[in-house]
């Protein structure tokens, strides 16, 4: 699974990740200026859209943009918070987060998040950016079911890097039957060329 954070930044990005000749999700950013456009770009294009959730990073100096959920909020903000932000760019298949290592390394801000999701009817995925997440915790306690992301395809933005690590991915789809890769709207430049590339290899695979 090919999951794309950071839409509704930049459309001219989005639309190289859209002509991809197979299915992918794209995770939008809320309340930026091309939130809603970069939405419906991509339902229209027939790919899936989560909304990707900013949330406070255990280094509070990084700012993690507008919508986001922060320790100092209550339930009830939290609440309302992600339901703007679904309101906004739904209809929508899922979440996950942006930034957040300090939210998702929180059990209590993590329970009222889960439960938001599933009563908005959508999934959580975690985009693991703390290896110290309770997202397992959480969804065991609450016998809710999560994804988490296995590998990130541009932590360094080169073709290199990115064919490294989908291989690394590749591997662990062989050994446990899938893998979620995420990359990021902003490597446009190379990543749908690479993909695009790859593509008919992977196809003839089996993939």
């Amino acid at each position: 699974v090919f999951v794309f954070d950071d839409g509704g930044q930049n459309l001219e990005q989005l639309k190289k990740f859209l002509e991809l000749p197979f299915p992918i999700t794209v995770a939008v950013l809320p309340q930026i200026t091309h939130s809603v456009e970069a939405a419906d770009l991509v339902r229209k294009s027939g790919n899936e859209v989560i909304l990707h959730q900013p949330m406070q990073s255990v280094n509070a100096n990084i700012n993690p943009g507008p919508g986001a959920i922060t320790p100092d909020m209550t339930e009830a903000q939290v609440i309302a918070q992600l339901f703007v932000n679904i309101d906004q760019i739904s209809p929508i298949a899922g979440m996950n987060n942006h930034e957040g290592s300090g939210i998702t390394a929180d059990a209590q801000m993590m329970e009222i998040i889960l439960k938001t999701a599933e009563q908005a009817g959508i999934y959580f995925l975690d985009s693991r950016t703390n290896v110290e997440t309770t997202v397992p915790y959480v969804a065991g306690e609450l016998g809710y079911s999560y994804y988490e992301r296995n590998i990130f395809l541009d932590n360094e933005k080169t073709r290199e890097n990115a064919l490294t690590e989908l291989k690394k991915g590749l591997a662990l789809a062989n050994k446990n039957g899938s893998v979620i890769m995420i990359g990021h709207i902003w490597s446009a430049d190379f990543l749908p060329a690479l993909l695009k590339e790859v593509y008919p290899e992977l196809k003839e695979k089996g993939y």
